[in-house]
């Protein structure tokens, strides 16, 4: 055995290499009210989704209508330019639900590396990537909601076309019925041919 007052005792390490402070209500504190902005755009994403469906919905029926044999012949060029908008608009809003789902799953990290620099305090690269991760996050909110009103400008076209092919509703809008695509068609330069 060895003499009690002959032992010299063992130091223990004063800071480890990162300093860590584990303060979970500070923790839950900080980056729960955060989450309100995900949920923010986890509504936008279903709203997006809405949009998409319907006009998914919408492109396939006027597909199906347009094999029709029964279809005169401005009507059928008119929904031609509006199966090819639809489409158009379609692509659209896949771009913007994908912008959409980045951008949650960004704010998401956003939330996690916080919480994870309120935990490792010394770690400015944790400070650095949630910041990041917050900026790209709302950006692509921002390029996402500028879809939709790209979306909006295609719809507006829509809307006169469906009236061109019955003669007192395009009247009715100031316009000749007919072909939206035909030059000669009265009010012609009102509705532009591409959005």
């Amino acid at each position: 055995m060895t003499d009690p007052k002959n032992v010299t005792p063992r130091k223990l390490p004063q800071e480890s290499w990162i300093s860590m402070n584990l303060d979970l209500a500070k923790v839950l504190t900080t980056v729960g009210p955060a989450a309100s902005i995900i949920f923010a755009a986890w509504i936008f994403v279903a709203f997006l989704q809405t949009r998409y469906d319907a006009a998914i919905d919408r492109y396939r029926d006027l597909i199906e209508k347009f094999r029709s044999p029964d279809l005169s012949d401005s009507r059928k060029a008119n929904m031609r330019d509006e199966i090819l908008n639809y489409k158009r608009r379609c692509e659209l809003m896949n771009r913007a639900i994908g912008c959409g789902l980045i951008s949650a799953m960004l704010l998401i990290s956003t939330m996690i590396f916080g919480g994870f620099s309120l935990v490792f305090q010394d770690s400015e690269a944790l400070k650095l990537v949630s910041m990041g991760t917050a900026t790209l996050g709302l950006i692509l909110v921002i390029v996402g909601a500028a879809m939709v009103i790209m979306e909006g400008r295609i719809i507006r076209r829509q809307i006169h076309t469906e009236l061109l092919d019955i003669p007192e509703l395009a009247h009715g809008i100031d316009q000749g019925a007919g072909d939206i695509n035909d030059p000669h068609r009265r009010g012609q330069d009102r509705v532009p041919t591409r959005s």
